[in-house]
């Protein structure tokens, strides 16, 4: 979950204003300068009062926040997210991978006790799936009627990669009947897309997206017919 909020920032003896937003390992500052910082790389991170402290590639930094703020903030830095924290998953669910290699991503879904599942045909909360070719991207749709009932579709791709988009993301979705919800920062290299079913109305509600009654064209008839258009392409 990400927090966001106005704050005056101190990098040894330079002072700025602006605002500062964490998100899954980063704290990312923007003022009249920007600065990232890495919650893996700093060090001694504490709570002075309503300030954030702690040690950064040798400088000393203070992140001056309201007094609420400062312990939600301090609470994360101290006991940040797994990556099936960010990902949401929840115990004891099933997983597909496909074409993915993480070891990390492995470690923090057998701390969840999550269940590896094989093949494509059979039902789970969560593919997660690699993309790095445009073609890789056609899939989708099979892989979303595979989903379990507020399931999800996790898409992996390079940041830097130009050949697939977020916009290729979207719209192959739209095209299969499914719906983009939220976007994660999977790692420092990767972005990750979540693609819910339509009709789960429930699922979109909660993340803040408009949902839609189902009708003519959000029908299985409907979404194979879209898949197979993609396919022809």
């Amino acid at each position: 979950m990400a927090m966001e909020s106005a704050c005056k920032l101190s990098v040894s003896r330079d002072k700025y204003e602006g605002r500062v937003r964490m998100e899954g390992g980063y704290i990312d500052f923007a003022g009249t300068t920007k600065f990232r910082f890495r919650l893996a790389e700093i060090r001694n991170p504490r709570q002075e009062g309503t300030s954030i402290c702690f040690d950064f590639h040798g400088n000393a930094v203070e992140i001056g926040l309201s007094e609420r703020a400062s312990g939600r903030w301090i609470e994360y830095i101290l006991n940040p997210q797994s990556l099936a924290d960010k990902l949401g998953v929840r115990d004891g669910q099933s997983v597909r991978i496909l074409n993915l290699e993480d070891p990390e991503l492995m470690s923090s879904l057998s701390a969840k006790s999550a269940r590896m599942v094989n093949g494509t045909s059979q039902r789970c909360d969560l593919v997660m799936l690699g993309v790095e070719r445009a073609s890789e991207l056609r899939q989708i749709g099979d892989l979303g009627e595979t989903l379990a009932p507020g399931g999800s579709i996790w898409v992996v791709l390079t940041k830097a990669l130009r050949t697939v988009t977020k916009a290729n993301v979207i719209t192959i979705a739209r095209e299969a009947g499914l719906a983009h919800v939220k976007v994660v920062d999977y790692s420092e290299t990767r972005a990750a897309y979540r693609i819910v079913r339509r009709e789960d109305e429930r699922l979109l509600k909660r993340e803040g997206a408009a949902p839609r009654l189902r009708g003519a064209d959000d029908t299985p008839a409907a979404r194979k017919a879209a898949r197979a258009k993609v396919a022809a392409r």
